[in-house]
């Protein structure tokens, strides 16, 4: 049951690598608004891990094996992945899924305003997962609430149950790249 827990927190963490933004000033959101390239620091936190249906010692070993400290990362956000975001998020997600193939849904990512789904099909026998992600952002800031629902496998002993995690993505850009920095 942890593997499929571990993608989807990784597709959080991958949407927070390809983020950015906060409102302007004024809290005025504009069809041009966009990110700025550079280093950005992210916050990924858990809310919570609810395992509807399943045993409590089920729910409580899910619990136990994810953190509610939060969880930073750096990364640098270039010029091309500043300027299309909502790919941003999508290629690294998909790029840190190894045997999941994802699909967009929602792909809203201009004027101030983050919605952003994302559907991903095993392809080594785990379950499913989804993921949406709502905020918002301006040019050095990012918020956002991410859910994502996958399921326990199933085993010979047990039914696979539904898991639903909510988080909160926190990103600030706090300068420039270092030079010959890549992703």
């Amino acid at each position: 049951m942890r593997p499929p827990l571990a993608l989807l927190l990784m597709l959080g963490a991958a949407a927070c690598n390809g983020q950015a933004g906060g409102n302007r000033a004024g809290g005025e959101a504009s069809a041009d608004l966009s990110m700025r390239a550079g280093m950005w620091e992210t916050q990924m936190r858990i809310l919570s891990v609810d395992a509807t249906g399943a045993p409590s010692e089920i729910q409580n070993a899910l619990r136990a094996s994810i953190s509610a400290a939060p969880v930073f990362e750096r990364s640098c956000l270039t010029p091309a992945e500043a300027a299309n975001p909502a790919a941003t998020f999508r290629d690294r997600s998909t790029r840190e899924n190894a045997g999941y193939t994802c699909e967009s849904g929602d792909s809203v990512f201009t004027g101030g305003r983050i919605r952003l789904t994302l559907n991903c099909r095993s392809s080594n026998g785990q379950p499913d997962l989804r993921q949406a992600m709502v905020g918002s952002y301006g040019a050095d800031r990012f918020q956002a609430a991410v859910t994502g629902e996958t399921a326990t496998p199933a085993t010979d002993a047990l039914p696979s149950y539904p898991v639903r995690i909510a988080s909160t993505l926190i990103g600030r850009r706090i300068g420039d790249c270092p030079a010959g920095t890549t992703n």
